[in-house]
């Protein structure tokens, strides 16, 4: 690819230079990450079937979105080249790092389809429609419901491209540039209407569930899974209930990559007793293994929580969460992201 004959001093602005030579390459490397990704499918074929439906295809789709927000960031640093470089520099440079990222690109996908999702994926039938089982954990009754290792990408990628965007818009506000400014303070306000569709789309996809009593809600600790259920219930006097939580490690979510007697110290859990007024209870008192106690893959232990409800409290369930935190509630798809439905453990 070769970008056209303009001067760094010349009268083409230097993002139309960048624009001219970048969304002309764009084409190509959405082409060749895309190539890879059907290469994937059809040479492990039928291993990716379970993949075919609209949860994790709509997965994917923001995976080539987080690719070519990353592809933009090339942007800032050939506008700055173009300041400081003669023309045959900067022109060689562009080429390089073009080269250099779509290789990064490459490497980095293969990676993640290899580490994070081949072996995550379970065997099931293929559909287009909601309801099957998709990979990663949505076919568990879990605390998210959009893949936790891509969500934490996605945020970690959104906060910086925002630090870089504002950034970039102070750069060119006081390099008295306002037109460049301008375009950065548009692109963040695309960016952040996308982000923001995709956080509020998740949570109203969402559901409100109950589990029946044995059931497990699982929790994503990014490279493995945490459980909980309810194994018992004991009402007593005076509005007493006893309830006895069990925490399970299950080994058979954990990543590859995770050393295999590692312990793992849970993220930090709220429980609550919740009446059909939507009431909610905190317990007065623990007994057993404390929620924090760490745990080796197939480890469990139990704990007793106890609570005072008034007298004919009716419609009782159990939600226990993570600690709500300002992150979670921007993270796509996490059960305490903003107007997210929870999931439940019947009592």
């Amino acid at each position: 690819m070769k970008s056209p004959e303009v001067s760094p001093t010349g009268n083409t602005h230097p993002l139309s230079s960048a624009l001219r030579f970048y969304e002309r390459g764009r084409i190509l490397y959405t082409a060749i990450l895309a190539t890879i990704l059907v290469l994937w499918f059809v040479f492990t074929w039928p291993h990716f079937r379970p993949a075919l439906n609209l949860r994790d295809l709509g997965a994917f789709a923001i995976l080539a979105l987080l690719a070519n927000l990353c592809y933009s960031a090339a942007y800032l640093a050939d506008i700055a080249m173009q300041q400081f470089l003669p023309q045959t520099a900067w022109r060689r440079f562009r080429q390089i790092l073009w080269l250099v990222g779509t290789l990064f690109a490459i490497v980095l996908e293969n990676y993640w389809i290899a580490d994070e999702i081949y072996d995550d994926i379970k065997p099931g039938p293929a559909t287009l429609i909601e309801g099957t089982k998709p990979m990663w954990t949505a076919h568990l009754a879990s605390n998210m419901n959009f893949p936790a290792p891509l969500a934490v990408v996605g945020f970690l990628a959104a906060i910086v491209g925002l630090f870089l965007a504002l950034s970039a818009v102070a750069i060119f506000w006081f390099a008295r540039k306002p037109k460049f400014a301008r375009i950065a303070a548009i692109s963040i306000g695309a960016v952040t209407v996308v982000y923001f569709s995709l956080l509020f789309g998740f949570s109203a996809g969402s559901h409100e569930t109950a589990l029946a009593r044995g059931q497990e809600k699982y929790f994503c600790e990014i490279d493995c899974h945490l459980a909980y259920s309810v194994v018992d219930v004991n009402a007593q006097p005076a509005g007493r209930y006893v309830v006895t939580l069990r925490t399970r490690f299950d080994e058979t979510t954990t990543s590859p990559t995770r050393p295999k007697d590692a312990p793992l110290a849970p993220s930090p859990r709220e429980v609550r007793l919740i009446d059909g007024t939507g009431h909610e209870y905190a317990p007065t008192a623990m007994q057993g293994t404390p929620l924090s106690t760490p745990l080796k893959p197939a480890d469990s232990y139990t704990t007793k929580l106890e609570f005072t409800l008034p007298k004919g409290a009716k419609g009782l369930r159990l939600l226990i969460h993570t600690v709500p935190a300002w992150p979670d509630k921007l993270v796509i798809g996490d059960e305490n992201s903003l107007l997210h439905k929870k999931t439940y453990l019947s009592l």
